[in-house]
């Protein structure tokens, strides 16, 4: 840019200034303007699909809001699935009460709502996903506050996942509340960063009142947070922490289910088995010990049993690791959860809606080109299962059904479905390597922390160490 002359008058340089002032305050408020657009535009996209669409997930969490009704706090005792109300036996909630607290709360707004194997009302699949879309929503914005920078990088990474089809396919289409459960974790790590360590905590227990794994990241972020908090502030946070989840099980437990409950959150929700259909298996392992039974004949049940041990391994070093190694809490929650994604013997395609903020957070402010790359693969490769998955069915499979939708499908690639188990468990280990990569460069390459991302603890005045925080006894 050329240089002010140096020679112009006072006036001059004020109609500068302004002119210029003037410049940047609209230039911002176009970006914040084609946000609202973006945001619009998601919010339509998911409100429209999900009136149309129903799987057997949304069925079976009508009869649990139903349990719920009928049994109150004593809905641990029926969370097996074998109640004749459930539509598939045997199909449990195995997930802590949040989830249950706002099924409930849906099936109050729609109390005449019904589902069965073949059927789910319309009111219920609009109450059941108005929640999660909700969420979903909630993240893009918690995304542009998070990301630093000016509105345009904002909304650039905003739009990243809110218009991501992935987001929209789990809220709008699928039902599946993972998009709350990231919400709370996305929230707790900006409050975190931010110097609201107390309602970061908090925030983070409801995030594993609502899918027990996102534990794993914000346990991460906890033994980061070690390294640079005192042990009484530390203390007083976990303490808040237990409490908010001793708040939401408790009520559970002192009606005699301690061992339903235990059950229901604690232990994995399938035993370690050959993960069939292949098509919706997204752990590596899981997808490369099955495909190597189905196609060679392989006996790899036993080899299940070790991803567990693996995994638990795996989660302590790492944390220990990222203490040592002086991870930012977004890089080592990233990591905690990538950990999971690539070992863990079960994945399903909503556990991916957990990483994909984090991602865009990590790619939106680091400074290493490589974490560009991986990250930017992280957030947008999950997204290349649906051209070879036949999105239109959901439309179609329970009634009321809506076939008039799948020509519009056609004509975006959405009714493709692949016959081929290479296809899905190519899919499956290319996200695994992609989050062991991304987990071995943070621990080897990337020293600096992502810009932002070190927490401001504003009542302690003492000078900055060289890890980029404050310095604390």
């Amino acid at each position: 840019m050329p240089e002010t002359p140096k020679n112009l008058s006072f006036n001059d340089r004020i109609g500068i200034a302004f002119c210029s002032f003037q410049h940047r305050f609209f230039t911002s408020r176009l970006a914040l303007f084609l946000f609202a657009i973006v945001f619009l535009v998601a919010a339509a996209a998911r409100i429209v699909a999900a009136p149309y669409s129903a799987t057997q997930d949304i069925a079976q969490f009508w009869s649990f809001a139903q349990l719920f009704k009928e049994h109150g706090l004593d809905f641990y005792r029926y969370y097996s699935g074998y109640d004749p109300i459930n539509p598939w036996q045997g199909w449990g909630y195995v997930y802590p009460p949040v989830w249950i607290l706002i099924l409930g709360i849906g099936l109050a707004a729609v109390p005449g709502a019904m589902a069965d194997k073949f059927f789910v009302d319309t009111a219920w699949r609009i109450a059941e996903k108005a929640p999660i879309i909700a969420a979903d929503l909630a993240i893009g914005v918690l995304l542009f506050i998070g990301i630093p920078g000016s509105r345009w990088k904002k909304l650039f990474f905003a739009a990243l996942w809110m218009l991501n089809p992935v987001a929209w396919y789990q809220s709008g289409v699928f039902g599946q509340f993972d998009a709350i459960a990231s919400a709370f974790l996305i929230g707790s790590l900006i409050l975190l960063e931010r110097g609201h360590d107390r309602w970061a905590f908090a925030v983070a227990a409801l995030a594993v009142m609502t899918k027990q794994h996102t534990l794993i990241p914000i346990a991460f972020m906890m033994a980061v947070t070690l390294r640079t908090m005192p042990w009484k502030r530390f203390a007083v946070n976990f303490a808040i922490f237990a409490g908010v989840i001793a708040a939401f099980s408790l009520p559970f437990i002192v009606t005699g289910n301690i061992v339903e409950y235990t059950k229901a959150v604690v232990l994995p929700g399938q035993a370690p088995a050959y993960q069939e259909p292949m098509l919706y298996t997204f752990s590596g392992t899981g997808a490369a010990l099955t495909y190597l039974h189905d196609q060679y004949g392989w006996d790899t049940l036993s080899w299940f049993g070790y991803t567990i041990p693996v995994l638990i391994i795996a989660i302590l070093g790492g944390m220990v690791l990222a203490y040592f190694k002086r991870l930012s809490p977004l890089r080592a929650m990233l990591v905690g959860i990538l950990l999971f994604i690539a070992l863990f013997y079960r994945i399903n395609y909503q556990y991916l809606v957990v990483f994909i903020p984090l991602a865009i957070l990590a790619l939106a402010r680091t400074t290493y080109v490589s974490e560009r790359i991986l990250t930017l693969w992280l957030a947008i490769f999950p997204a290349v299962w649906l051209w070879y998955f036949d999105v239109s069915f959901w439309f179609t499979y329970l009634t009321p059904d809506h076939p008039e939708v799948v020509p519009f499908f056609e004509r975006i690639g959405l009714t493709h479905l692949t016959a081929s188990d290479t296809v899905y468990m190519r899919i499956a280990l290319t996200i695994a390597v992609l989050c062991l990569a991304y987990t071995f460069f943070a621990f080897t390459r990337w020293k600096q922390p992502h810009a932002g991302s070190i927490p401001r603890w504003s009542n302690i005045n003492q000078p900055f160490n060289e890890f980029g925080g404050r310095r604390m006894a």
